[in-house]
């Protein structure tokens, strides 16, 4: 199962992939539940080069690996693994940056739910999710 959404931002690439990675904590949707602990969700990350990390920062100041950076090429596409403290097994997210007349088309590929029939289940709720996290994210770049 792999999971595709592209939406279209009025911003160059190389802003368009700015707010995505370093300006993230701006716009990803903590509050409405889109954490690894919604109840001490309070900052999220993610790094612009290979190795770096994507994770949260809770109200207490301990931190949660949500996953890697395994691959960037700014400002056209950032590739990050994806798990969950509970999941068996990480995913990985693929988002690549082309300009489109007057803009930016962001293209996301969410892979690797496969794995077994749970995981499988978890990767039909991430579907919809990706639609809030993406509108967020629209809006912000298009600020």
């Amino acid at each position: 199962m792999t999971i595709h959404k592209s939406v279209i931002v009025g911003c160059a690439p190389e802003t368009a992939f700015r707010v995505f990675t370093r300006e993230i904590g701006r716009w990803w949707p903590l509050k409405r539940g889109f954490s690894m602990d919604r109840e001490r969700a309070n900052e999220i990350f993610l790094d612009d080069h290979v190795g770096g990390r994507f994770y949260e920062r809770f109200v207490d100041g301990t931190e949660c690996e949500i996953g890697r950076v395994v691959s960037c090429d700014p400002p056209h596409l950032i590739m990050f693994t994806f798990k969950s403290p509970a999941w068996e097994a990480a995913t990985e997210v693929e988002v690549r940056f082309a300009a489109e007349a007057g803009g930016t088309r962001v293209d996301l590929e969410h892979r690797g739910f496969e794995i077994s029939p749970r995981m499988r289940e978890r990767g039909k709720g991430f579907a919809g999710g990706w639609d809030v996290v993406l509108a967020q994210y629209v809006a912000d770049a298009n600020r």
